[in-house]
């Protein structure tokens, strides 16, 4: 990758930049959650080495033991294999973290990266020669094919949007916040948007989606301490607000829902620092003579009704035309989002132990292990079994026999569902 600039663009008009200090203490905190989406107003951790000082240090409260590791046996076909328990997320309690904050009561942050929960339904997905990992496309360039990925926490609420940047994202995640409210993490590699935003807090359920990325950027407006630290455990290339100057205001933007970066400076930084890797294919795509399974099934429309949001997609003949509590979702361009391919995984959902101000509890969508799910693409859709061995192991989309799904190549949005909230066409 060539080296870029580490200097902000010049579209200095819409942009206020903060020295790091000022920056991090008087406006980066009502940035971390908060507005009306009721998420926790996070506090921002500067560097958790000096602020956790005389903190508890992640002690497990409990005196159960976790089972031991059992050794996999990978399927050596890219066909059928049993998705069977080898160690089941079990046995866990609460640990401290910070001193002063709630214990946290999640899975995700207590799991090494590289442990197997479940077996592997099938051979990981294969990157075709001179294609973008993340999308199937042919890369633009040989060079982008060696960056790392980007990850950048989104708001998702009416007064944040519209989005910048989000169609230029490989894929995008969407997630469950407290309130029953969703945010998105939008993962950008082949292609690079000249501003992404508005930047919001990280919350644990990140973990199952940054760390199969192998080491991306991570982008986020910051954290609750406890929060923080355990997210910090995994590989990843943190430059998130809380120690970063790079961050700027639109000034064209509400407050709290203003938070912007430009991308090519934060993967200058990263380039110039030496860190963050190349990330692996997520899917398995489609070409001219690859059809789909034989249980795929015509579909025009279908949506997905999380406790505060309900999302809607129609197929328009080339993507999955998408519509949030009913209002067409476009992108800063007033460029309609429409994903070639959408994947759904219903996922098991838990309390942390934190609250937000507001009292809801902060949840944590696990993202491992196996579930139900559904790929659209093309106009049609497949019921499938998701499997995600281990929190590093990308996830695969296979029949209820095992056999893997393919995409269309194009962009993914990956839906983090809760249980029996999908909706069929009219179903």
């Amino acid at each position: 990758m060539s080296s870029q600039p580490l200097l902000p663009s010049p579209r200095a008009l819409r942009r206020i930049v903060f020295p790091t200090g000022l920056f991090v203490g008087a406006v980066l905190v009502g940035a971390c959650g908060g507005g009306d989406d009721g998420a926790a107003t996070d506090d921002v951790v500067v560097d958790e080495t000096t602020t956790t000082t005389g903190a508890a240090i992640v002690v497990d409260e409990t005196t159960t033991t976790a089972p031991e590791e059992q050794p996999l046996s990978p399927p050596t076909t890219r066909g059928p294999a049993p998705v069977l328990d080898v160690d089941p997320i079990e046995g866990f309690g609460a640990i401290n973290v910070v001193s002063g904050q709630p214990p946290y009561s999640g899975i995700l942050a207590q799991l090494d990266a590289d442990r197997a929960v479940v077996q592997a339904a099938a051979l990981p997905p294969e990157q075709a020669p001179g294609t973008a990992p993340l999308t199937g496309l042919p890369l633009a360039a040989s060079s982008i094919a060696e960056r790392p990925a980007m990850v950048v926490k989104i708001d998702n609420t009416a007064a944040a949007r519209p989005h910048a940047g989000l169609n230029d994202a490989d894929l995008v995640y969407v997630t469950q916040v407290e309130g029953g409210f969703t945010r998105l993490a939008a993962v950008f590699h082949s292609q690079t948007p000249s501003e992404i935003g508005p930047v919001r807090s990280a919350r644990t359920t990140d973990i199952s989606v940054f760390t199969s990325l192998n080491e991306p950027v991570f982008v986020y407006s910051g954290a609750n301490p406890g929060h923080r630290v355990l997210i910090r455990r995994y590989d990843m290339v943190d430059l998130g607000a809380a120690t970063r100057s790079e961050y700027y205001r639109a000034a064209d933007r509400p407050s709290v829902y203003d938070l912007m970066i430009d991308p090519t400076v934060l993967w200058g930084i990263a380039e110039s620092i030496g860190e963050g890797g190349a990330p692996p294919a997520h899917f398995e795509y489609r070409n001219e003579t690859t059809g789909l399974s034989a249980s795929a099934q015509a579909i025009s429309s279908f949506r997905i009704d999380y406790p505060s949001a309900a999302m809607e997609y129609a197929w328009n003949g080339s993507g999955w035309v998408r519509t949030q509590n009913s209002e067409p979702h476009l992108d800063a361009d007033d460029i309609p989002i429409a994903p070639e391919n959408v994947v759904i995984a219903e996922v098991r959902q838990v309390d942390t132990g934190k609250r937000d101000s507001a009292g809801s509890p902060v949840i944590e969508q696990q993202f491992i292990g196996s579930g139900r799910g559904w790929v659209f693409t093309d106009g049609q859709f497949v019921r499938v079994v998701w499997t995600k061995p281990s929190l590093d192991a990308a996830a695969t989309w296979t029949t209820p026999d095992g056999v893997p799904v393919p995409l269309t190549p194009g962009q993914t949005w990956i839906e983090l569902a809760p249980a029996d909230s999908v909706t069929i066409g009219d179903s």
